[in-house]
């Protein structure tokens, strides 16, 4: 059983990063077309609006937090899981100053929830990329 959350758990991880990598190739891709744009030479490489897109990809990264949440049965996951949705609100629907002041409140206090409750350092995953190099 053991063997199989870690499989799930790196399957988890290596999705998220074939989202990146497809999000990253479509911000370049839409710099392309406002590159070409400004220069008076319009150009549609991708027919959907980049505010579709970050709603799609956004999913699809609950989704896959999800999966990782019910993966590991952790407090911490569930805090990711909430993290990611209030972020993928205020991104996606930016509606009004208040709305936007409130999703950083919430992401404020799940922050200090991971940090005071759960005992999460914060900085950890930038260390290990940091030590990556």
């Amino acid at each position: 059983m053991k063997k199989w959350i870690i499989y799930l758990e790196r399957v988890a991880k290596a999705i998220e990063m074939i989202i990146a990598l497809v999000l990253l190739v479509i911000v370049v891709i839409k710099i392309v077309e406002v590159a070409f744009d400004l220069t008076g030479f319009p150009i549609g490489i991708l027919s959907m609006e980049f505010a579709g897109i970050l709603s799609v990809t956004l999913n699809l990264v609950i989704g896959v937090e999800f999966t990782k949440m019910l993966i590991k049965h952790t407090p911490e996951s569930v805090v990711d899981v909430l993290l990611f949705a209030i972020a993928r609100q205020m991104v996606v629907y930016h509606e009004r100053t208040l709305d936007l002041l409130i999703g950083v409140l919430a992401i404020a206090g799940l922050f200090a929830i991971k940090k005071v409750l759960l005992g999460v350092n914060l900085l950890s995953s930038w260390k290990d990329i940091k030590d990556v190099d």
